[in-house]
């Protein structure tokens, strides 16, 4: 990994411990910064290649109270007006802050933001981690960035050769300060989801039920269309981040990685955390899969059902060669797919 200046106009092959020199490179990031939130593990890896990151907090803050909040996205609707004046505020900060680079995790930055910051003489690239059913307005075909980093192998290729963007395929990433396995842990009886719930999800989790599999699901609780009882009854009402999420990660019999219809060639950044835990992943396939993790020695991989409870009992009955699998998965994790070298590959094209 290389050390970024200001500008990026000096590199050296081994970035500096602690605090960044006074020329280290100045980089904001955009996105909410919740515990283990994708812009919160951006901030606390760039340190490790010698550079200076703020946070800058969301595009569209939204205010705590769910009711307020509701408001606030109707309010959206009607009018750009209060996302005009908060983004104002945040390029006046960036300002403040003489910051080089503005890297969003959030793809609500408004076309007329990133103008407004790329006239200032400030790079800004986005790093779009989801899958293409949020990609909601579309603002960032239209915001004129000087790198777009997506995590879909096929969104990639549309946008760089219809639309002539520059698009870049970079895929998500682990933050081995945080994803990493527990000292000890108990060995648990269920397969286990973490995440939203959606509509694929409640229907698989009622196949696994009926196959006989045990299951528990974290995260939050299911929205009030999706309240099914067998689904509830396999909810803990947790949701789980930093050691918990690595315990639950490593303890479980395996973590089942079924991806939203709309990861079209992409995977998630699921895939990354579990197996940086040391989990045993069953994960669906996708294109990009086999760039990432070897079948059979670190994931096992599934295209139908009775492959994916197939791998299960088979974790079931191997717990022993289920461990080695998640063993030789975090070691992957750790040595190819860390925030920092992901940071790296994109600062470089960026600046």
């Amino acid at each position: 990994m290389t050390d970024h200046t200001r500008r990026g106009a000096a590199r050296s092959a081994a970035p500096s411990a602690g605090a960044p020199s006074a020329g280290a490179l100045r980089v904001g990031v955009v996105g909410p910064v919740g515990l283990d939130d994708f812009a919160d593990n951006i901030v606390d890896c760039l340190p490790d290649l010698g550079v200076h990151a703020v946070a800058l907090g969301p595009a569209v803050p939204l205010p705590r109270r769910r009711w307020l909040a509701g408001a606030a996205l109707v309010a959206r609707t009607v009018s750009e007006r209060p996302d005009q004046l908060h983004q104002r505020r945040l390029v006046d900060r960036v300002e403040r802050e003489n910051l080089d680079v503005v890297l969003s995790a959030d793809a609500r930055l408004l076309p007329s933001t990133v103008r407004a910051l790329r006239r200032r003489g400030v790079r800004v690239g986005l790093w779009f981690p989801d899958a293409v059913v949020n990609l909601g307005r579309q603002y960032l075909l239209m915001g004129d960035y000087d790198a777009l980093f997506l995590s879909d192998p096929l969104l990639t290729r549309r946008l760089s050769d219809v639309l002539d963007l520059p698009a870049r395929y970079l895929p998500e990433a682990c933050n081995p300060a945080r994803h990493r396995p527990p000292a000890a842990v108990a060995d648990e009886a269920h397969a286990v989801f973490v995440g939203n719930t959606y509509g694929v999800r409640v229907r698989l989790v009622h196949q696994l039920l009926d196959a006989g599999i045990a299951v528990r699901l974290y995260g939050p609780p299911p929205p009030r269309w999706l309240r099914d009882p067998r689904v509830l009854a396999c909810h803990t009402g947790r949701f789980v981040t930093g050691a918990e999420k690595a315990a639950v990660f490593r303890g479980a019999l395996a973590v089942i990685n079924a991806l939203h219809p709309a990861e079209m060639e992409s995977v998630n950044c699921r895939l990354f955390e579990a197996t940086a835990c040391g989990a045993t992943v069953v994960c669906e396939r996708r294109a990009a899969l086999p760039d990432l993790f070897t079948e059979e020695r670190e994931i096992l991989g599934f295209t139908d059902f009775a492959e994916l409870t197939d791998h299960l009992k088979r974790c079931a009955a191997d717990r022993a060669g289920a461990r080695a699998l998640g063993d030789a998965a975090r070691a992957r994790s750790h040595r190819d797919h860390t925030y920092q070298q992901r940071l790296d590959t994109l600062l470089g094209d960026l600046l």
